[in-house]
């Protein structure tokens, strides 16, 4: 971006030159210093001293601290704003995801603009603001997020004491990301270990029914199969024949 003028239009899609004067703008346009990245090269490393932002004008890159990803940029997007206001050092690394190109924008020019001019002043506090809304919302998502994994490993306890409720994840399981699916996935086994547990309850009283039922009949066959039992069935049928002898007998008789 050779053009002057290029890139003044750029600094105006810019929250935090918004407010600047064109004569301001002018002025941060031509303190402006173009760098170039080929992909996967580091504009800057978390913890290198801070004394300049960045605004992108073409390409990607990565704001990340290693592994961890905290956002992908493009252009019109500004980097290294919040390290540069306070000459912290960096806070998280940066890297080209693509060939990019970057105007650099050092400390001491931006104090002398925010310094004479109240437009870029208030568009720097607007980006502030900005950043800490997003914190907050981020914070508070974070919270949310944590409170839901808390409502998973909670009813994981509860299916080991027998307290699980299946409505109990409703919440979790209408989220969209991986921590919903995880949700849904444990619901689905937590109702198939539920439904097997049932299922072996009965099959346990079912089977403590046919125990007992044998066991009655093993008590029955070994009193029916006793000697005492047998005496008194023969008992039982010789009193039986003696009442039928009698009442043959009384029919016989004259009256």
């Amino acid at each position: 971006m050779d053009s002057l003028d290029e890139r003044i239009a750029l600094l105006r899609r810019i929250r935090f030159f918004g407010g600047a004067p064109d004569t301001a703008l002018t002025m941060v346009a031509q303190a402006f210093v173009q760098v170039d990245l080929v992909a996967g090269t580091p504009l800057f490393y978390k913890g290198d001293a801070a004394d300049s932002l960045y605004v992108i004008i073409a390409g990607r890159v990565r704001v990340h601290d290693g592994d961890l990803v905290y956002n992908d940029l493009g252009p019109g997007d500004v980097v290294g704003e919040m390290a540069v206001l306070d000459a912290e050092p960096r806070s998280a690394s940066v890297t080209a995801l693509e060939d990019s190109s970057l105007l650099c924008l050092g400390q001491e020019p931006l104090y002398e603009l925010i310094g004479s001019h109240v437009g870029v002043a208030r568009g720097v506090i607007g980006v502030l603001c900005r950043q800490l809304r997003d914190r907050v919302s981020d914070l508070a998502s974070d919270y949310a997020y944590l409170r839901q994994v808390r409502m998973i490993t909670t009813a994981a306890e509860a299916i080991e004491n027998d307290s699980y409720d299946p409505t109990s994840l409703t919440e979790v399981t209408q989220r969209d990301d991986a921590l919903g699916q995880l949700a849904r996935v444990f619901q689905h086994m937590a109702d198939e270990v539920i439904d097997r547990a049932r299922r072996l309850q009965q099959e346990v009283y079912e089977l403590r029914i046919e125990i007992d039922r044998a066991r009655q009949q093993d008590q029955v066959a070994e009193i029916t199969g006793s000697d005492y039992f047998q005496q008194l069935r023969q008992r039982a049928a010789a009193l039986r024949a003696s009442a039928a002898e009698n009442g043959q007998r009384q029919a016989k008789e004259p009256e």
